[in-house]
């Protein structure tokens, strides 16, 4: 009997040391403004009922075109979107944009590679009667890590005007479901490189929001303790 309050201190003592040195698990939720490699995008164009617009990937002429210097290249086969064939002749690509200096299209893109013709970055859409059009790019381990931005042109207006673009940015889990669209004036892509074991996206570009605070986890080790103690206790109820 003499004993039993210092086994008891020590079962105590263990009790609070597993208690400060076990760390408490939680999950953060969090939203980027980065599009991972793997993924794919759109813009909304919304202006002139039935018109034209060329849309490239703007002032990517320096990139060489090769896997892991190449931009988003337009999804084939989409509906209203032309493109010029991969030897030419190239009348959308030869269009010049307003305040160029006389540059092209085929001026302003990443070079061809026998793997990847220019033709794949830029192409030319005709809007709804409604004044919309859609356009889809796709990324891949090919795509460059870098910014990317979408220029949009209606050769009748190339000023702009009341024309409007947005972008959509889509999870390669979730393909039917956009995470963010988001109204600006050229859309601008962030690649980032793939972390390793995710295979899911972050969003596109998008305003500042309230951060969402990290929710924990329940710690089950106090209630382990408790047992642990009442087991103790019962023992040494039973040994004396």
């Amino acid at each position: 009997m003499t004993h039993r309050p210092a086994r008891l201190l020590i079962l105590l003592i263990i009790a609070c040391f597993i208690l400060v040195t076990l760390p408490v698990s939680g999950d953060t939720g969090s939203t980027g403004n980065a599009l991972t490699r793997g993924g794919r995008f759109s813009i909304t164009i919304t202006g002139t009922p039935n018109t034209p617009y060329y849309f490239w990937l703007a002032r990517t002429y320096s990139m060489s075109g090769k896997p892991g210097d190449q931009p988003p290249v337009v999804q084939a086969n989409q509906l209203n979107v032309e493109q010029d064939p991969a030897g030419g002749p190239y009348p959308i690509g030869s269009y010049a944009y307003y305040n160029g200096n006389g540059r092209t299209i085929l001026d302003d893109v990443a070079a061809s590679t026998p793997i990847m013709p220019n033709t794949s970055y830029y192409g030319r859409v005709t809007t709804g009667t409604n004044g919309q059009a859609i356009v889809t790019f796709l990324t891949s381990s090919a795509t460059a890590t870098r910014s990317f931005s979408v220029k949009t042109e209606n050769p009748d207006s190339p000023s702009g005007g009341n024309d409007r673009v947005e972008e959509t940015v889509y999870s390669r889990t979730t393909p039917a479901t956009p995470r963010v669209t988001t109204p600006i004036a050229t859309p601008t892509v962030q690649l980032t490189p793939e972390p390793t074991g995710i295979s899911t996206l972050p969003a596109a570009t998008t305003p500042p929001s309230t951060p969402v605070p990290p929710a924990t986890h329940a710690n089950p080790m106090p209630v382990m303790v408790l047992i642990a103690i009442g087991t103790g206790l019962w023992a040494i109820r039973r040994k004396n």
